[in-house]
């Protein structure tokens, strides 16, 4: 435990100080070493840190640089003197927490992520709740969803405040609202399954009163308006009321009524620019034929910020047509990458550490100086939250030292997160047990598919034909083991989860990989030999319901883990029944498993053979409906 002395700007930082001494196991006492603060508001964005044998000192701007150069200070108390100068490239940097799809992280949770966040010197954090926030007189808003108390909120922005770290409310105010729209009590705004009715004054006052009890808790008086992927706006209830009205048309009415609210509560906005994008041509927001009218760009107001998305190109040049488009408008363009934590079980850090140099790189270009990394959920949360720290390190060392170099990171990592690098690394490989071409953005996630096919109707079985993937798999689950094993406390229930992932896995490709064969040749002592390894895939799955269940109540609030359970009981249950169906095909009791021994046609390729990633349990588990 070291024991550290600090002098000059301490008041300044003295409550995010006090919350990182104590994580970090360290003792403040006048006899030890002095650490002098430097805090200058006025200072160019830089973060000097020295370390001699008898003093220290961390000179910056801001609390987050002060709490960055701490992560500094600590690795280098070896007794050698140490220097660093570093300058950040960006005003703000941070990222977005999804708390909207089953998986609502708990206030434990958010705390460890926002200590994490300020050894690396992150500075903002954008928290996504469709309706996981208290709205008054609406009693289903958010119901039985775990959201979040008003005190809830206010505490976590007291907490992170404390470490430099503005907390801003993400809402949505157009679309992605199907889980408080699906209840009858919510009819009278909505005009699809997912989307607000525009026109409509109940929507409107509704709004209003999002808006107010959005923002209630925080200090920041900056909102993310959300307003993304309304595809479907004027296509359901309002067409039958009103008839058709161009979605351009739309979107510019309710974007001026919600702007109205906007100004009248006193806040700065921000919204997702890809309606724009898809108003003004064909191929969705990445499309090449973009043509932005005058009334389009009119529509986009200029004291709302637009945020481009992106997680997917792996060039520059794509980042850089579509931040060249963004200026055509006259609003500022905030850039919020992606952290690939929605592929399914596991973080994808192949493709996260494809996407982030180029489109950081290209905001440097294009002068886009604030940034966020997302972390969404789709599909269930299925993903825990501590997967994203590796990626939130590389957005911090891209900003601060310039660089993505792979050795620099894993060093930076393990000083601010206490944890080995190269296990997320490892997360990242659940998803490709072997080499398979993806479309221009794609991505490969084989984890996923694998865990939820059913393993009398193998779906897939074309898709993954002449593919080993055992051997990967073990391997997989011996490191998990050991990183596990020597892994922070916090961290131990998401690694030991992905050990039994790696596992079941393994024994789902055991049974894969001989039960249709043995059926096809009326093997029925393969088939015999088969029974005893369905009884190892019940026992390895519900291992990993246990171990997903541990990290689950770890990081979250218990609602949403009911999905979790059906998903993976689903596919004990259908082992149960294979193990019934293979004994009486065994004891020649049948003489086909026609399920089984079926042609299957391949499901996860396009018409070029390139893998397509599904992500959508209810488009894995069965052809038939769910």
């Amino acid at each position: 435990m070291p024991t550290l002395y600090f002098t000059g700007d301490v008041a300044q930082v003295e409550a995010g100080l006090a919350l990182l001494c104590e994580e970090l196991g360290i003792h403040r006492a006048p006899d030890g070493l002095p650490v002098r603060i430097e805090l200058d508001p006025e200072a160019p964005q830089t973060l000097r840190v020295d370390v001699e044998r008898t003093h220290a000192a961390i000179v910056c701007r801001d609390r987050a640089s002060c709490f960055r150069g701490l992560s500094h200070l600590l690795a280098h108390l070896d007794g050698e003197p140490f220097s660093v100068c570093e300058a950040r490239r960006f005003t703000r940097n941070g990222v977005m927490f999804d708390c909207s799809r089953n998986a609502v992280a708990n206030l434990d949770t958010l705390r460890y992520m926002l200590r994490r966040m300020a050894l690396m010197g992150l500075d903002w954090a954008m928290m996504y709740t469709e309706e996981t926030y208290e709205l008054d007189s609406e009693p289903y808003f958010g119901y039985c969803r775990g959201r979040y108390s008003e005190e809830e909120l206010r505490a976590l922005d007291d907490y992170a405040d404390a470490l430099g770290i503005e907390l801003i409310p993400c809402i949505q105010t157009l679309s992605h609202l199907e889980r408080f729209l699906h209840w009858p009590a919510a009819a009278r705004y909505r005009d699809t399954q997912v989307t607000l009715m525009v026109g409509n004054e109940d929507v409107y006052d509704l709004i209003e009163r999002m808006l107010k009890s959005a923002v209630r808790p925080y200090r920041s008086r900056r909102i993310h308006i959300g307003m993304d992927e309304a595809w479907d706006l004027g296509r359901g209830e309002r067409l039958s009321r009103y008839g058709y009205t161009p979605p351009s048309t739309l979107m510019a009415e309710h974007l001026r009524r919600v702007r109205e609210i906007v100004h009248k509560l006193g806040l700065q906005a921000m919204m997702w620019s890809d309606m724009h994008f898809e108003n003004a041509g064909p191929g969705g927001y990445y499309g090449e034929d973009k043509v932005f009218t005058e009334e389009i760009v009119q529509s986009a107001p200029a004291d709302i910020d637009l945020v481009y998305w992106d997680y997917y190109h792996e060039r520059e040049a794509g980042y850089d047509r579509m931040l060249t488009l963004h200026e055509q408008f006259s609003a500022k363009t905030v850039f919020a990458g992606g952290i690939w934590t929605w592929s399914g079980i596991a973080a994808d850090y192949r493709k996260t550490m494809a996407v982030i140099g180029p489109a950081l790189r290209m905001c440097l270009k294009h002068g886009v100086r604030e940034v966020f990394a997302t972390a969404w959920g789709d599909n269930g949360g299925e993903c825990p939250f501590s997967t994203i720290l590796l990626g939130l390190q590389a957005y911090a060392e891209f900003d601060y030292a310039g660089t993505l170099d792979e050795a620099h990171l894993m060093r930076r990592f393990a000083q601010c997160a206490g944890a080995d690098g190269q296990a997320f690394l490892r997360i990242g490989e659940l998803h490709h047990p072997f080499e398979r071409e993806k479309p221009e953005r794609g991505v490969v996630n084989v984890c996923k598919p694998l865990l939820y096919e059913d393993p009398l109707i193998p779906l897939f079985e074309r898709d993954f034909a002449g593919e080993s993937m055992q051997a990967h798999y073990a391997a997989l689950q011996m490191d998990f083991l050991r990183y596990a094993a020597a892994a922070p406390q916090a961290l131990q229930p998401m690694l030991r989860m992905y050990e039994a992932l790696a596992e079941a896995l393994r024994l789902k490709c055991v049974w894969r990989d001989s039960a249709a064969a043995a059926v096809r040749t009326r093997d029925r002592e393969a088939a015999r030999a088969l029974l005893d390894v369905a009884n190892a895939n019940v026992a390895a799955l519900t291992d990993l319901a246990d171990r997903w269940r541990s990290a689950w109540m770890a990081e979250n609030k218990p609602f949403g883990f009911e999905v979790v359970d059906a998903r993976v009981g689903g596919v004990i249950a259908r082992f149960h029944s294979a193990k019934a169906r293979m004994q009486a095909f065994a004891d020649g009791e049948l003489a086909d498993i026609p399920e089984l021994s079926c042609e299957k046609l391949p499901c996860l390729v396009d018409s070029d053979g390139l893998y397509i990633a599904e992500t959508r349990w209810s488009h894995l588990v069965s052809a038939s409906n769910v």
